[in-house]
């Protein structure tokens, strides 16, 4: 066993070389900054100060100078002796506890033909908490899959936004039709993409169903009459890919909410914005110092958002995102 200290954090955790950094972290109690688990984010990364540590088949998101600095993904690497990290703690996630929940579909409806809004309702006697912006692992017939929630609390239950994947397992008993009462598992609250406390203006930006977790956020914000400006950016490749018009209703209806779609593909029927989501967005601002920046949606999106983002002014540490790392099938 070794032990792991985090800074500036002051807290220590034991690990073994057979967990994750990450995996003993959390085991522990101590909530450090992931996404994906799978070494493909880079939401994870920390710095080693002191101590040996081995990164095996990961850090593939790492680009070479990261790596000499001595950076690494904690879900993907192990600690060989005792070491130090410099890493965020999130004791905003401490109180809230993972669990398995069985959960039934109450609802279901296709604004799309290849996206399905899932409603559950869970158990009576069991309380699910979790921060908007969280995701869960659905398990339906043996078949995981890491999906967004999309409400801002559980109280009337779980909604989750799932895209078709043509040939996946989950797509394959969802589309095109779905039973209600159909019994399913959840597992968690997952992830550490929540909205800061903070004062500065925030840029969402979402990609297809990466509106889900942006949907939850912005409900907090509204229920706790936070009235910090909100620009909301949602990129697809055809106006189809909207499938809600809740960011249309909430910018007439709240004037320091700001909608702006964005379509990247061939729509000659589209007239409004076009090209990548995250270049419309340095497009309205060009100095982003000021922001706190809240992306989901693909890899590629988010590295791309990242790299720009930081380079138009804004500070690594207001970069926050969740992406959609989907499986084989």
């Amino acid at each position: 066993m070794a032990t792991v200290k985090i800074i500036p954090s002051n807290l220590s955790f034991p690990t073994s070389n057979e967990e994750t950094l990450l995996d003993s972290a959390l085991q522990a109690g101590v909530t450090l900054n992931y996404s994906c688990k799978s070494g493909v984010c880079g939401v994870c990364k920390a710095k080693v100060i002191s101590g040996e540590v081995t990164s095996e088949g990961g850090n593939i998101s790492l680009s070479s100078d990261e790596k000499v600095q001595g950076i690494v993904l904690t879900c993907c690497s192990r600690a060989l002796t005792d070491c130090t990290l410099e890493a965020d703690y999130l004791p905003e996630l401490a109180r809230l506890s993972r669990k398995i929940v069985p959960a039934k579909v109450s609802s279901v409806y296709y604004p799309k033909e290849d996206v399905a809004v899932i409603h559950f309702r869970l158990p009576p006697n069991i309380t699910f908490e979790y921060l908007p912006g969280q995701y869960v692992d659905l398990n339906y017939g043996g078949v995981i899959r890491s999906y967004s929630i999309a409400n801002n609390n559980a109280q009337d239950g779980i909604e989750l936004h799932i895209r078709r994947v043509i040939g996946g397992e989950i797509s394959e008993k969802i589309f095109p039709s779905l039973s209600e009462n159909t019994l399913m598992r959840i597992d968690g609250p997952l992830g550490t993409f929540f909205v800061r406390k903070s004062d500065r203006p925030i840029i969402f930006l979402a990609g297809g169903t990466g509106f889900a977790p942006v949907k939850a956020m912005v409900e907090q914000m509204l229920a706790e009459e936070d009235n910090r400006a909100a620009h909301i950016y949602w990129g697809g490749h055809t106006q189809q890919s909207f499938y809600s018009q809740l960011p249309e209703l909430w910018s007439k209806e709240h004037s320091h909410i700001h909608y702006i779609p964005v379509v990247s593909g061939d729509d000659s029927h589209w007239t409004g914005r076009t090209g990548l989501v995250h270049q419309a967005v340095m497009e309205d601002h060009a100095d982003l110092s000021q922001y706190d920046v809240y992306a989901c949606g693909t890899p590629l999106m988010i590295e791309a958002a990242q790299q720009d983002f930081t380079a138009s002014g804004l500070p690594e540490d207001r970069f926050f995102a969740d992406a959609f790392v989907e499986s084989a099938h």
